[in-house]
């Protein structure tokens, strides 16, 4: 595909945290524009690294997508791309020596993720090590890194590139099943956002016994509008015009955990709706979990108004409570920090 049909990016991380990039671009994007582009890596990979924001343990997100919509307000006069996502790769080369790899796609297709990722974590990031490896024991003192990187990036990129075009299969997988703890309300209007949170009691004990498994709730709050309107800033500034991102999906991990924020929206009269749920894998004490489509039906109950938000809350979990956290303001965030992180 050419450079003006796609956007695509892949970016490193090494063990220091410093950031290496090569990012695909038409030569007809403006001198700002460029400037803007060269500015996505840290902006992009600055949440990956959550280990202040989180506690000692180290988070890293994983997955990110968004589905794109043409507003109802607009013609059809969008340079489209029907896939916007993002794929993050985490190699430990040795104890607290972390590298990431970090791919950002756009494309015209639905693109296969899992083939993506798989060329990724299993040729890409191991032959950047591996052959980092192998330079500084043969050449030692006169490797330069910054030039290797430069044209694994260049080759890494040359291969994914290669690979984009191939429609998203199925894949089987095991029907795991995951523990509701939050709900995340979002509503758009012309000139004005209102962003709610629902979850436990402030008091509920169980609050103490789901955090481990999180990075925290204050986190979970600012991630879909956070990069959702990077994701916005990211189409604008390839020039892709006319096209509305919404966060569809976002996957955490942390060693062995695992968290997910899924959401579902919809556009009616100019006003967009949207309802996310934050997930955790159902384990041996956290049980009553329910598989993925459950939550997504739920969703589409609510935005499609066939249930009350206060009905459906209580399937997603029978001990949320049906109050609102207003996640509009840094102080309204920092009350929910307060309340849910470190009030334990």
């Amino acid at each position: 595909m050419k450079a003006t049909e796609i956007i695509l990016g892949l970016f490193y991380s090494d063990e220091n945290n410093l950031i290496f990039d090569n990012i695909k671009y038409s030569e007809s994007l403006s001198e700002d524009s460029i400037n803007q582009i060269k500015m996505l890596p840290y902006k992009f990979l600055g949440p990956v690294f959550l280990t202040a924001a989180s506690g000692s343990e180290n988070w890293e997100i994983n997955f990110i997508e968004s589905s794109l919509s043409l507003p109802q307000s607009r013609s059809y006069d969008a340079d489209i791309i029907q896939s916007f996502f993002s794929l993050n790769s985490t190699i430990e080369i040795a104890t607290d020596q972390i590298t990431h790899l970090f791919v950002l796609i756009g494309s015209p297709h639905t693109e296969d993720v899992k083939l993506l990722y798989d060329k990724m974590v299993k040729y890409v990031h191991p032959s950047i090590i591996q052959g980092k490896i192998v330079q500084e024991n043969t050449i030692g003192n006169d490797f330069e890194f910054r030039h290797y990187i430069k044209k694994e990036l260049e080759r890494g990129l040359n291969l994914i590139d290669y690979s984009l075009g191939a429609s998203r299969r199925v894949y089987w997988e095991e029907q795991r099943k995951y523990y509701c703890i939050g709900l995340i309300e979002r509503i758009f209007e012309e000139g004005s956002k209102t962003s709610n949170f629902y979850t436990f009691d402030k008091d509920n004990p169980i609050k103490k016994h789901v955090l481990p498994y999180i990075p925290s709730f204050y986190i979970f709050t600012i991630l879909p509008d956070y990069y959702e309107n990077l994701i916005d800033e990211t189409l604008k500034t390839f020039n892709k015009t006319g096209i509305d991102p919404h966060i569809r999906r976002i996957e955490l991990s942390s060693y062995k955990k695992r968290a997910i924020y899924m959401e579902e929206f919809v556009e009616e009269k100019g006003v967009m709706k949207s309802y996310g749920v934050i997930l955790i894998p159902e384990g041996q004490s956290i049980k009553e979990g329910e598989n993925l489509s459950y939550y997504k039906r739920n969703l589409r109950d609510i935005l499609d108004k066939r249930k009350d938000l206060k009905d459906v809350l209580v399937k997603l979990n029978s001990d949320f409570k049906y109050e609102k956290w207003s996640t509009s303001t840094d102080e309204d965030l920092n009350k929910i920090r307060a309340c849910f992180d470190e009030n334990i």
